[in-house]
C-alpha cells in the first residue's frame, strides 16, 4: 500500500466534514438573524471596536518602545561623548605638562635668564589690494561721470 491510497479516503472524510460543519454553522446563523435581525450589525460592531481597541494598544506599546530605544541612545551617546571629553581633558592636561617650564627641567627663578624660543618665520605682509568692483557698478560710475549726475 502506498501512502497516497492511505490519505485520499481521509481527505475525502475531512472535507465532508468541512462542508457538513459549514452547512450547520450558516443555518445556526440563518436562525439567528431570523430570531434577531440586528445581531449581526451588533456582532460587527463589537469586532470593529474590539479591533480599533487592539489597534490603540499596538501603536501604544510602538510609540512606549520608541520612547524606550530614544532613552537608550541619549544615555549611549552622552556615555561615548563623557569618554571623549575626559580622552580630550587627558591629552591637554599631558600637552600642558609638557609645554611648562617646570617640566622642562628646572624650576626656573625671577633672575635666572631663559633660553629664548625659537618662533616660526612670520609671512610677508601682502600688500593691500583695491576693492573690487562689479562690472554693473563700473559701467553706472563711467556713465555717472560722463553725464555729471550725482
Amino acid at each position: 500500500m502506498k501512502i497516497n491510497e492511505l490519505a485520499r479516503p481521509g481527505l475525502i472524510a475531512l472535507g465532508v466534514m468541512g462542508i457538513a460543519a459549514t452547512t450547520v454553522l450558516g443555518f445556526a446563523v440563518g436562525v439567528a438573524m431570523a430570531r434577531d435581525p440586528e445581531a449581526l450589525r451588533r456582532t460587527a460592531r463589537r469586532v470593529v471596536r474590539e479591533a480599533a481597541r487592539g489597534l490603540e494598544r499596538a501603536s501604544l506599546m510602538a510609540a512606549q518602545a520608541r520612547e524606550h530605544v530614544g532613552d537608550l541612545w541619549a544615555e549611549a551617546r552622552e556615555e561615548a561623548l563623557a569618554e571623549v571629553d575626559a580622552v580630550d581633558f587627558k591629552r591637554a592636561t599631558a600637552g600642558a605638562y609638557k609645554a611648562s617650564p617646570a617640566a622642562a627641567g628646572g624650576v626656573g627663578t625671577a633672575g635666572a635668564a631663559q633660553a629664548p624660543q625659537s618662533q616660526a618665520p612670520r609671512k610677508r605682509a601682502s600688500r593691500p589690494r583695491k576693492p573690487r568692483v562689479s562690472r554693473a557698478a563700473a559701467k553706472k560710475a563711467v556713465a555717472t561721470e560722463t553725464t555729471g549726475q550725482a
